[in-house]
């Protein structure tokens, strides 16, 4: 359910997780701006926006969203993003969230749309002499193509902070396994059939999908972070894992000296 925020644009309802996932993006970029200090191009993508406001349910609290927790971060060290490149489905969030971004300073570009649908003009947008960061935060896997982090990954210079939906694989699993079920696994891990042996334990099946995924990833010539951080609700259950992936050794110090390490037995014990 949306709300109105103060300034009179919609403010999308969040749980209080989001601050967590928030947090973290918060933190790399406060991490990287020394990095960023050596390009002249610095752009920041948001391909699920949002409006860049959100109310916590059950608290009434607004917070800001991602593009503005990461602009607002930049802005610490006078290493701000020299352009920052948003996208929604919905055109009132991505209008609001243009809006709220423009009234802070930002330089901003806006591509209406499903991430997979702008994603190769948001590529062909960037400078690919620039240092880059993508912000990948899906309601679901679904909404996740793996043709969005691969176009993405093309860019010699993009770092990519992606939330997988741990609950969406939890909770639908047993639909996605059934020959006739949702295709959703099958646009975010391409012939992830071929590569499972769904006849394992729930866990274990989640498991290999989850490291079929990761391998895929490697192929592109890029490298997801074996530190994996975990979002979790308030009955404890992963909702998130945050996964970091890119090709240069420095943004993997850097997101590992930020990160709470999860194990693999962690996420699928």
């Amino acid at each position: 359910m949306d709300r109105q925020d103060a300034d009179g644009l919609p403010a999308s309802e969040v749980g209080a997780w989001t601050e967590d996932k928030h947090e973290r993006l918060r933190r790399y970029v406060d991490a990287s701006h020394a990095a960023r200090r050596g390009y002249n191009s610095r752009s920041y993508v948001d391909l699920y926006c949002g409006p860049g406001r959100s109310w916590i349910s059950k608290t009434d609290e607004f917070i800001d969203g991602s593009p503005l927790v990461a602009f607002d971060s930049a802005a610490k060290h006078g290493d701000q993003f020299t352009e920052i490149l948003i996208a929604d489905a919905r055109p009132d969030y991505l209008d609001a969230a243009e809006t709220r971004l423009q009234a802070r300073g930002a330089n901003v570009r806006s591509f209406p749309g499903e991430a997979h649908t702008v994603v190769d003009n948001v590529v062909k947008a960037v400078d690919p002499h620039g240092l880059h960061l993508a912000f990948l935060d899906p309601y679901n896997l679904g909404s996740l193509p793996f043709s969005v982090i691969q176009k993405l990954a093309s860019v010699k210079r993009m770092d990519l902070l992606i939330h997988v939906s741990a609950m969406d694989l939890k909770r639908d699993l047993h639909n996605y396994i059934q020959t006739d079920g949702p295709k959703d696994l099958d646009e975010f891990a391409p012939r992830w059939r071929e590569n499972v042996n769904l006849k394992g334990r729930k866990d274990v099946v989640r498991h290999e999908i989850f490291e079929y995924w990761r391998s895929l990833i490697k192929q592109l010539g890029t490298s997801p972070s074996d530190c994996i951080e975990v979002v979790e609700n308030s009955k404890s259950s992963d909702l998130y894992w945050l996964v970091f992936v890119a090709r240069h050794q420095l943004a993997h110090k850097l997101w590992k000296a930020i990160a709470n390490v999860s194990t693999q037995d962690r996420l699928f014990g």
